[in-house]
């Protein structure tokens, strides 16, 4: 039996909250390298993802400092929560990795998207800008060809001066098509055009002219209006892209469960240990410790079964 006395000497110790002293320090140092037999292989020490052994050591010095066990028993507790502790630590790491993948990614993922025909979804602010640049260029090439064409309309130049414009005469073609009912099996050379638009519809040539001028306006309307939607594009893709990597700051729902079951797990033996470590402590020192309560988890719904 321990006297009264030494319970008192043991007491008065562990309030003063373990060894203090660098000689004290070492020999709890040199007892946790002794009983480390799970810290052996907890530190991933080469290749990529190594640890730095000296922090786990430290790590399990200061707890040893702190609880100041006595005995393998409370020296092999106190390792068990540093192994908890190390393992968590490196929880959260992961938590990190899974965070920075999805971020890092975000934007190649986005970007790789295709459609059922296997067209690309969605296209990079590069690739529209070379549709915005091919859309600038076509709209001054028809501002260069209402120019031309109203110079030499004021100058009274003949339609036959234009017949080798086969694009104006197609975009003609395809501009008064519905409105004369006229289909692909109708289209011709310019001439026939001009011939069709004198006889079944009474244009005249100065009419034709109009018209060309006229198409020249609706063709740099429209593709003003791609420039437009081009650029909104970029806009939308940039705000979709903030909400994918917001959406990514949390891990995907397969992750998570994952990570949150490993967390779980190292938490209940973190506290486990603390709690065997307390019992033992408060045993050694004399004091009526009552007995562990089991919890019995399973749930009786009332159905029968």
């Amino acid at each position: 039996m321990v006297s009264e006395k030494q319970l008192e000497a043991n007491r008065q110790n562990a309030l003063k909250g373990g060894v203090k002293t660098e000689e004290g320090k070492a020999i709890v140092k040199y007892n946790a390298l002794k009983h480390g037999l799970l810290a052996k292989e907890v530190v991933i020490s080469v290749g990529e993802g190594a640890e730095n052994p000296g922090e786990f050591d430290a790590l399990v010095e200061d707890l040893m400092t702190q609880f100041a066990p006595v005995g393998a028993i409370e020296e092999m507790l106190v390792e068990k929560i540093a192994v908890s502790y190390w393992r968590l630590r490196r929880a959260c790491r992961y938590e990190v990795g899974l965070i920075r993948n999805e971020l890092d990614n975000a934007t190649d993922k986005f970007y790789s998207k295709t459609t059922y025909g296997g067209d690309k979804k969605n296209r990079t602010d590069e690739e529209i800008e070379q549709d915005i640049k091919q859309e600038q260029e076509n709209l001054e090439v028809w501002e260069k060809d209402k120019e031309q064409l109203t110079a030499m309309h004021k100058e009274g130049k003949p339609l036959e001066e234009i017949y080798d414009w086969e694009g104006n005469w197609e975009w003609l073609f395809e501009k008064v098509s519905d409105q004369f009912e006229l289909d692909d099996e109708n289209e011709g050379t310019p001439k026939e055009l001009r011939e069709f638009l004198n006889h079944n519809a009474d244009w005249s040539d100065d009419q034709i002219w109009q018209a060309h001028i006229e198409l020249c306006d609706d063709r740099v309307k429209h593709h003003e209006e791609q420039i437009v939607s081009f650029e909104k594009q970029k806009v939308k893709n940039k705000l979709k892209l903030q909400v994918l990597k917001k959406l990514g700051s949390i891990p995907s729902k397969d992750e998570l469960d994952r990570l949150l079951r490993y967390e779980g797990s190292i938490e209940r033996q973190l506290y486990k240990a603390m709690n065997q470590l307390e019992r033992l402590q408060r045993m050694r020192l004399g004091e009526s410790v009552p007995a562990p309560v089991e919890v019995d988890v399973d749930v009786n719904t009332g159905q029968g079964g």
